[in-house]
């Protein structure tokens, strides 16, 4: 009666390989720049437009906003931050969103862009039509002025976004097409933070591209 639970657990345990505490990391070396606490809200009161917030959440966002300072480039005009997760489902639209808007409750000039082609999640927290024009339009034809497709949707804070737009038929020849390099050279003339909410890396190959693109 003791040796079977015992080994029952001991068997759970020793197969579990998630991460479920900041700990389960030291053994692999590497650093947490922010640990945001579980919330759960609607999607709209997920999204800390509120500047002067000061709930355990928002300053979890800002935490994580003043670390990942200390990984930017200082020989960059202008910084780009990629924000990607290992699958679906694990808050990183979330968290691109709202550290996006950390930087701009700071007044920093800041632009997010959608570049989930696959499946895009970014429009459904500022409750915009996800077939609006965006970053593919741009992608397809870069004679297209991009400028024109961005949107800010709040109201207390100056943040700009680029949604990914229609879905394409072949997002990663989009991504690599060179069209895409333009557009963060133009940006970098403009904003203090361009931030990329890309895809899935463990799910598909299109953040592999973005990654020698991004400075953090």
């Amino acid at each position: 009666s003791i040796l079977i639970p015992f080994t029952i657990i001991y068997l759970i345990f020793y197969f579990d390989n998630k991460i479920h505490s900041r700990e389960d990391l030291e053994n692999y070396s590497l650093n947490v720049i922010g640990e945001i606490p579980f919330f759960d809200l609607s999607e709209s009161e997920k999204v800390f437009t509120n500047p002067d917030d000061r709930s355990i959440i928002s300053e979890s966002f800002r935490m994580l906003m003043s670390n990942v300072r200390y990984l930017q480039k200082n020989d960059s005009s202008s910084n780009v931050i990629l924000v990607t997760s290992s699958i679906k489902g694990e808050g990183k639209t979330l968290n691109a969103l709202n550290l996006a808007l950390s930087f701009s409750s700071v007044g920093k000039k800041v632009l997010l862009i959608g570049c989930d082609l696959r499946n895009p999640q970014l429009h459904k927290y500022i409750n915009y039509d996800k077939n609006v024009k965006g970053l593919v339009d741009f992608l397809v034809d870069k004679k297209t002025e991009w400028k024109k497709n961005i949107i800010n949707p709040f109201d207390r804070q100056p943040l700009d976004i680029l949604l990914s737009g229609p879905l394409p038929p072949n997002p990663l020849s989009l991504i690599n097409n060179g069209n895409i390099d333009v557009l963060l050279e133009d940006a970098r003339k403009v904003y203090d933070y361009i931030i990329i909410d890309s895809a899935p890396t463990l799910l598909v190959a299109d953040t592999q591209s973005l990654m020698n693109k991004s400075d953090v």
